[in-house]
């Protein structure tokens, strides 16, 4: 097959692990298939930077690193470009299927240039970003009224109208179902979970042990919706039972001022020890999950997914998690994982002294954990997945776009 993927960002251009992983597929994919990849211009790169087959030639219609808005005229005259640059590249490539990823900020103009072209597009949705173009609805205020009105008549092109989603996945049931109570047409996706490079995140010596101290890990960014807090507050409580020599914890990763320095506070004030790592590059997280005891995965929000589940328990953790989100699909309490109840810090708390005093239920946590991933959650599986999907939508063509 030649497929063309389009995504807003690409490796070296990397915000978190959507655009790692779509790599990854590439990569996979590259294998066996011809592949392009058209992508933006985001960060000042260049396709100097890359192989011949990464197209840096699309563009933003606002930067990452700014705030999210409508600007409605900056999305059409940003659509338009995209949608000429694609035009030209479908021509020149003339793929037997589009693979789209994050059109978040893209505007969809490269894959509305696709479905003009009679080319069937395949969507991998990673989350709920695909939900932000749809039109505004009509709600009963002046200024929405206009809003609405606009996006069904002069910004048309700039939503979902009209757009042929008969080929999707998802990566969780419920990213699906999120995206159809918003109204997105995508009852019929294929559920196609994600998967970890397996070898990247080899298991540590003696997997389940837990020390004195015991070394918890939270690893993600840092928004008050991550439920950090939680964290926090949960070993404060544990040490002040056990000593504060009992147990320490690990934050990895950044996020918005001042919640970073709520934490700060929060951690002076609790019993326990807490070490804020900052930013971690994604290749240094292998060495950083074998050097500690415990994952635990505090999030507040449904989370589309789990990757950082998935390498904690390839690596030998085992994970103390909420369940509210795609996470929530394959972790089973007792089994792979121990679930607590989010904003609790007292059942943390209990789950992490469950770990504490059980060796056995570490261990066996653990091995059940890495053992799944083996089975169920490799990249090369996931790659297969949307491979096999991929080749349908080649094969079934382009479909009648929806009204």
């Amino acid at each position: 097959m030649k497929i063309l993927v389009v995504t807003n960002l690409y490796p070296p251009a990397v915000l978190g692990g959507y655009e790692i992983l779509c790599a990854q597929v590439v990569n996979r994919l590259r294998e066996r298939h011809e592949v392009r990849v058209l992508t933006s211009t985001h960060g000042g790169l260049s396709e100097e930077v890359d192989e011949p087959h990464v197209l840096r030639q699309l563009r933003l219609y606002r930067p990452f690193g700014l705030p999210a808005q409508i600007l409605r005229a900056d999305r059409r005259s940003t659509w338009r470009r995209n949608h000429d640059v694609a035009t030209r590249v479908l021509r020149s490539f003339a793929p037997d299927v589009v693979f789209a990823w994050s059109q978040l900020r893209l505007t969809l103009g490269a894959v509305r240039a696709a479905q003009r072209a009679g080319i069937p597009v395949v969507y991998t949705l990673n989350d709920e970003s695909l939900a932000s173009w749809l039109p505004a609805r009509w709600e009963a205020r002046a200024r929405a009224l206009a809003a609405a009105a606009l996006d069904r008549t002069l910004y048309r092109e700039i939503t979902l109208t009209g757009l042929d989603l008969t080929y999707c996945t998802c990566i969780s049931r419920c990213v699906r179902d999120n995206l159809v109570r918003q109204g997105v047409p995508v009852e019929g996706a294929r559920v196609i979970p994600q998967g970890i490079p397996i070898q990247d995140f080899p298991v540590k010596p003696d997997p389940g042990h837990v020390g004195r101290p015991a070394r918890l890990l939270v690893a993600g960014q840092l928004h008050a919706y991550k439920g950090v807090h939680t964290a926090v507050a949960a070993l404060d409580q544990v040490a002040r039972e056990r000593g504060p020599d009992a147990i320490e914890l690990s934050v990895a990763g950044d996020g918005p001022d001042e919640y970073k320095q709520r934490l700060a506070a929060d951690a002076q004030a609790a019993s326990g020890r807490v070490t804020f790592l900052g930013w971690t590059p994604h290749e240094a997280m292998p060495e950083l999950y074998r050097a500690h005891d415990l994952f635990v995965f505090p999030s507040e929000w449904q989370e589309p997914f789990g990757l950082t589940h998935l390498e904690a328990m390839a690596s030998g953790l085992p994970v103390i998690s909420t369940n509210d989100g795609g996470h929530g699909e394959f972790l089973v309490h007792e089994r792979n994982a121990l679930v607590f109840r989010k904003a609790d810090p007292a059942d943390l708390a209990r789950q992490i002294a469950r770990l504490l005093d059980d060796p056995a239920l570490a261990r066996r946590l653990a091995a059940e954990g890495r053992a799944q991933v083996l089975s169920e959650f490799t990249v090369d599986r996931y790659a297969a997945g949307l491979e096999a999907f991929l080749g349908e939508a080649a094969r079934g063509g382009a479909s009648e776009a929806r009204p």
